[in-house]
């Protein structure tokens, strides 16, 4: 029993005198080099029995940190101060054997360290948050000169009072501890916010109203331009300004001593004025669709000619197609565009015209080939005209008064039409176009010197009528016009054609009888028996239808005429002593000497 417990015994002595020995090994702190220093410095620790892993506290109690190791052995180690409080501590050394004693340390105090402010901004009174490192031991804290007062510190954070006379703008945090000083930007000013702008369309040269809190020493920008300071009025709650003349669309951005910034919720959408460049249609009627040439078409509102609204379509920002509405009247008229972004009109004006009216001309009457003048109104930009449904050129123009054609060499009477893009115009009256006299008829076709003759036919008004045999115009019987004429024939008309002439030339019509009076009548012999021949002599016996003796009797089958112009004339039986008397149709002429019918 006693072999088996003395090993046993032996066992449990040996593990006891090894626990003994760990315990009575701890590390031993002899120097410190430096004895103070700075959080972040390195030391030197000297000593004995520091093991293969020790441990460096700083501090004290539960406040106390390891610090860093730099290097290590059995005699000496190298640390970093950590993050520990400043002032008199202690530093120990701790491994698996045991913790040395104690040297006193000193932590010096360092510079404060700031890592913000919150809020970057305030106004007098706003309370304010600095956090950083070793910001106890404050001795004070100002803004720019004027010190401001401190609600709460710690080592990590301050909360601070704007004071209540420091003056609008940027201004410098200054913080003294202990250890030092340092300073942070501040700006004594609210956070600007923007509530609302109006208006969110509108133009270059407008005024933009913009309403939040916070405003006051603002710059207004739009899509990054600047606006005017001097068309600009600041207050805090409120801003109005004038849009720059090339501003783009874009957010309203206010900026406050160049660091506080808002930006608007609402885009606003610049229009730019539109203009017109050109006008490749310079003239028109009613309903005619011209084209503008321009740019920043695309919010255009309204197209005037003059001052009546037109009918328009955006074709896109350089292109307008607008409809010419019906104007007052014939004239030149500006061409405007009107839209959000303002007004503009054309350099170059338009020309409106109307449908010609009140066609008339001169000479109402014209032979072919031969110029007339047609007046009107509204003759403007004509481009054509008619003569009884011919087309002729026009040779010469008094723009919106006159016109000058030409007849057509084959052209016909009728009316006189002009034409402009406005519509067609026809005088009221149509245009003679004279030729030369056509002849229908003449009545009657046998007459004696001074009776009235009817002339039938065309183009007879004003002709000249000349009988056979004689070079003078007749005296005009009461009918003068282009289908009809009287004349009266005139002393000394032969029997022959008439010669009818007229500015276009002249006509012959078939022969015209003159039916002359029997002149110069004799007989011979100045007796004689019935049955026997008996010669009269005289003028215009050639005519004669009828010759009576006497007492009436007529011997109208027997009597003729010879060559020499002489009635060879058998008295008739029962004729009776008394004067012979001849007929024609220009009358009955009667000798004056007395014939004797012998027994």
């Amino acid at each position: 029993m006693k072999s088996r417990l003395l090993p046993f015994v032996c066992g449990l002595y040996l593990l006891t005198m090894w626990g003994c020995r760990v315990q009575s090994n701890p590390p031993e702190l002899i120097s410190l080099t430096p004895q103070k220093a700075f959080v972040g410095e390195e030391i030197s620790l000297s000593g004995y029995q520091f093991g293969t892993d020790p441990v460096v506290m700083v501090g004290s109690g539960s406040t106390a940190l390891a610090a860093t190791l730099k290097s290590k052995d059995e005699n000496s180690i190298r640390a970093v101060v950590p993050l520990v409080p400043p002032g008199r501590t202690q530093i120990r050394v701790s491994t698996d054997q045991g913790t040395s004693d104690p040297l006193p340390f000193e932590v010096q105090q360092p510079a404060p360290g700031l890592t913000s402010i919150t809020p970057g901004n305030g106004l007098p009174g706003d309370a304010i948050v600095l956090t950083g490192a070793y910001l106890n031991q404050l001795r004070r804290v100002r803004f720019n000169d004027i010190n401001a007062t401190v609600r709460d510190s710690s080592a990590e954070k301050l909360t601070v009072l704007v004071p209540a006379t420091v003056p609008r703008g940027p201004s410098t945090i200054y913080l003294e501890t202990a250890g030092g000083m340092l300073s942070g930007s501040f700006i004594v000013a609210g956070t600007p916010q923007i509530t609302a702008v109006s208006p969110r369309i509108t133009r270059p040269g407008a005024e933009l109203t913009i309403t939040g809190v916070n405003l006051s020493d603002a710059i207004v920008r739009i899509n990054d331009q600047q606006m005017d300071r001097n068309k600009t009025i600041i207050k805090d709650t409120e801003i109005k300004t004038i849009i720059p003349e090339f501003a783009a669309t874009g957010q309203i951005v206010v900026t406050v001593f160049e660091k506080l910034v808002a930006t608007s919720t609402d885009t606003v959408r610049i229009i730019q004025p539109p203009f017109i460049t050109s006008l490749p249609q310079r003239d028109g009627v009613a309903g005619d669709k011209i084209v503008l040439v321009g740019r920043n078409f695309s919010d255009v509102s309204a197209v005037t000619f003059g001052s009546i609204s037109a009918q328009f379509r955006i074709v896109s920002a350089t292109e307008i197609e607008a409809v010419v509405p019906k104007l007052p009247g014939t004239g030149s008229v500006e061409v405007s565009v009107a839209g959000v972004g303002g007004t503009n009109k054309a350099s170059d004006l338009f020309f409106f015209y109307q449908i010609p009216s009140a066609i008339t001309f001169t000479p109402a009457r014209q032979i072919r080939s031969r110029t007339i003048t047609i007046s009107g109104q509204n003759l403007y930009r004509i481009t054509d005209v008619r003569i009884n449904g011919q087309s002729v050129p026009i040779n010469e123009r008094v723009e919106g008064s006159q016109l000058f054609v030409n007849v057509p060499a084959d052209g016909t009477s009728g009316l006189v039409s002009v034409v402009n893009r406005g519509g067609t115009a026809t005088s009221a009256t149509p245009l003679v176009v004279v030729q030369k006299p056509l002849i229908t008829s003449i009545t009657p076709a046998k007459a004696k010197l001074g009776d009235q003759i009817s002339i039938k036919g065309d183009f007879l008004l004003n002709a000249q009528v000349f009988f056979n045999g004689t070079t003078v115009v007749p005296v005009e019987g009461g009918k003068n016009d282009d289908t009809e004429r009287w004349v009266l024939v005139p002393n000394g008309a032969q029997t022959g054609p008439l010669r009818i002439v007229n500015v276009a030339g002249e006509t012959l019509t078939s022969t015209f009888t003159v039916v002359r009076l029997i002149t110069a009548l004799d007989v011979n012999p100045k007796t004689a028996k019935a049955g026997e021949t008996v010669v009269l002599t005289g003028q215009n016996l050639g005519s004669a239808t009828d010759v009576k003796f006497g007492n009436g009797t007529s011997a109208s089958a027997k009597f003729s005429l010879n060559a020499d112009g002489q009635l060879l004339v058998t008295v008739p039986a029962g004729a009776t002593t008394g004067t012979v008397c001849v007929t024609n149709e220009a009358g009955t002429t009667c000798t004056t000497a007395v014939f004797t019918v012998a027994k």
